[in-house]
């Protein structure tokens, strides 16, 4: 994998991240401005996931780029796609799989983006091009912090997680996922963490239920993120452990109450890393189970011969 000028612009990255999150007012106008929406709106039940909206792109099925880098022997091209939540997700990520050469992470995420602000940044254009520049094998995914709002569509306006809300995002969310599985990735979705503000907190759970809803229906794994982000009485906690079942503490949440430290998204995404190990040890396995014997091969041409 190769280093992108290595520890020095990952901690480029890493201050440009910070000042993000300790400018204050403006971040939080960002992610909870804009939009009418109520309390019973963000915990109504979520709807079963719709149909897809289009077929996929490709006949590629989804993990055949993983299997097939594999099976070329090349590295495993890492995607991350997201707001500046996904920023830290790819640090996370980086930070875990950067010193094994079988692994590039690279970071595709655009901050103050999400499916309901598509006037600013259509997200299927963007990761369309963005693939068709640098093709991924695998593609992790975070978008919601900057959704919690109302959508405008066809000029008519939806409250957050009213009816036309999430079908709105669905059909875009879908479109996203069928492009992605349609190219042969193997995609993940990575929900949110808990939040300190209350009523925050609460349309973030609606956002995670909606989009485990979703993943479910599309057949991507969802990564869940909040029960990892509490103290031992299920509170907001801004120091977690520095590695599951450690009694060791670390600052894991800037000051905004939104985002994670660098540390806070590492400890989040270690089960990732994790899976995504063991899914390219187990592609690697199948890849030389599927390769002929020498041996065989030989018998087999002189059979033919």
């Amino acid at each position: 994998m190769r280093p992108r000028n290595g520890l020095l612009l990952l901690l480029d990255r890493t201050a440009v991240l910070f000042l993000g999150v300790a400018v204050g007012g403006t971040i939080a106008f960002s992610f909870v401005g804009g939009g009418d929406r109520t309390m019973s709106q963000a915990q109504a039940s979520i709807p079963a996931p719709a149909a897809p909206v289009s077929p996929p792109e490709q006949a590629a099925a989804p993990g055949a780029r993983l299997a097939g880098a594999i099976a070329h022997g090349r590295r495993v091209e890492i995607g991350v796609f997201g707001d500046s939540f996904g920023d830290g997700i790819w640090a996370g990520l980086y930070n875990q799989l950067r010193r094994d050469p079988g692994f590039e992470v690279r970071q595709l995420s655009e901050r103050s983006t999400g499916f309901t602000r598509y006037r600013s940044l259509n997200l299927l254009d963007d990761i369309r091009a963005k693939l068709d520049r640098a093709p991924v094998d695998i593609a992790i995914v975070s978008f919601g912090a900057n959704d919690t709002q109302g959508i405008f569509s066809d000029g008519h306006g939806y409250a957050y997680m009213s009816e036309g809300w999430q079908r709105i995002v669905t059909e875009r969310v879908t479109a996203v996922v069928q492009l992605l599985h349609g190219r042969g990735v193997t995609v993940y979705w990575v929900g949110l963490p808990r939040m300190r503000d209350p009523r925050f907190d609460s349309d973030i759970e609606a956002m995670n239920r909606f989009y485990a809803a979703r993943m479910a229906g599309l057949g991507v794994p969802y990564v869940e993120t909040a029960s990892m982000s509490i103290d031992a009485d299920g509170r907001y906690a801004p120091y977690l452990p520095v590695r599951p079942g450690s009694s060791e503490r670390q600052l894991a949440r800037a000051n905004d109450g939104i985002h994670m430290t660098i540390p806070g998204y590492i400890y989040l995404t270690r089960g990732l890393a994790d899976r995504i190990r063991t899914s390219a040890a187990e592609a690697r396995a199948e890849a030389d189970r599927a390769a002929p014997e020498p041996g065989r091969t030989r018998r087999a041409a002189g059979a033919n011969d």
